[in-house]
């Protein structure tokens, strides 16, 4: 486990400042060291994330653990990601907003997504989950809008993540989570974002296509 505490902020979150980087760092290094320690935690393809310049990530949507478990795998590039409004409270609200993150009021509040297209004009990274929420059976359902609207407004490299497990760890009919459980993120081949708005019918069902591939690698190998 490699560890870099706001180190080359410069490359991996421009913009920002040397106690916000080094505040980010920090968390993620104790949420990976919380997750080899409490799960069995495996990320997949970490050397496909480009090193330099704006990337949006897009992964599907499980359960609560996603941002942690896809946050941990492209440590190297600090990213913030949307967020529901009614996490924003106390305490951890105010932990997560430090952290990056932005308030999401519904599926297609312009607001957030102004706010998605702000950080990576300014050549950070943002986390997305185009579904509009958590899947309940573990598959990748359609993709909201919001995305193509992120797109059109911000051309930038697009990075396709997948998670499995997550949701089986920690289901919404749950408090807390369940331990020790496998928990997995494969991370895919970057795509500018031009290619996927050449092709305005079917760029967001292609990028789709690629996560489902991708979650469906993560579960042949761990057999579930």
């Amino acid at each position: 486990m490699q560890i870099v505490l706001g180190l080359d902020r410069v490359r991996r979150a421009p913009g920002k400042t040397w106690r916000q980087a080094l505040g980010w760092d920090i968390a993620v290094t104790v949420a990976e060291c919380t997750l080899r320690t409490f799960f069995l935690y495996r990320i997949e393809g970490a050397h496909r994330v480009p090193r330099s310049g704006p990337l949006l990530f897009v992964s599907n949507h499980e359960s609560y653990l996603d941002p942690v478990v896809n946050g941990v795998a492209c440590k190297d590039r600090q990213a913030g990601y949307l967020a529901k409004e009614s996490l924003f409270v106390g305490p951890f609200g105010r932990l997560i907003r430090a952290l990056g993150a932005i308030p999401l009021k519904e599926r297609s509040d312009m607001g957030a997504i102004r706010a998605a297209i702000t950080e990576l004009q300014a050549g950070r990274c943002v986390i997305v989950y185009p579904e509009g929420g958590r899947s309940e059976d573990g598959s990748v359902g359609p993709f909201q809008r919001g995305t193509a609207l992120i797109l059109r407004r911000a051309p930038v490299t697009v990075v396709p993540m997948a998670v499995d497990g997550p949701g089986r760890a920690w289901p919404p009919t749950r408090k807390f989570p369940h331990l020790f459980r496998k928990l997995s993120v494969a991370i895919g081949e970057p795509i500018p974002s031009e290619v996927l708005l050449a092709d305005p019918d079917d760029g967001l069902g292609r990028l789709r296509e690629r996560i489902i591939t991708l979650q469906a690698g993560l579960r042949r190998r761990a057999g579930t």
